[in-house]
């Protein structure tokens, strides 16, 4: 399965989102393109003052003029704005941190190569009608029950 595909599954769920240049942004993911560019809403957004400084000030320039609130703490060393909605292009995302909570057996099983094997007969469509699979390349069989 493919990275893209599987993130698409997770829509509504928190994420925390690390990017090339050091910001974190925690936010609800509610798209992801083939791109990799990905949507979240309710975003608290931390940007390390060092890059803010370096950049003379700017580095929120942008999030200041979406209406975003921010927040300057004197004992760490980022600044902090919180945004309702933010795009984030996908070749910039450095990693994304899953919930613990999530079902990864779940979210990893590709629907579309399980429904081509239930159509070949190699996976049944109802677990109580199980079926072996022959190693030899043969058909499938059933098991013999007791007779």
């Amino acid at each position: 399965m493919k990275l893209v595909n599987f993130l698409k599954k997770l829509r509504n769920e928190q994420v925390t989102i690390e990017l090339k240049n050091g910001t974190t942004l925690w936010g609800t993911l509610q798209s992801v393109s083939p791109q990799m560019n990905a949507t979240l809403t309710d975003v608290r957004l931390a940007v390390p003052q060092g890059r803010a400084r370096a950049a003379g000030g700017s580095a929120l320039a942008g999030v200041y003029l979406s209406g975003a609130t921010a927040e300057h703490s004197e004992g760490e060393s980022t600044v902090a704005a919180s945004l309702q909605y933010i795009n984030v292009r996908g070749n910039t995302i450095r990693q994304i941190i899953l919930p613990d909570s999530l079902d990864l057996d779940r979210l990893l099983v590709d629907e579309t190569q399980l429904a081509r094997l239930r159509r070949s007969g190699q996976v049944a469509d109802q677990p109580s009608r199980k079926r072996q699979r022959a190693f030899d390349g043969g058909e499938a069989k059933r098991p013999r029950r007791g007779v």
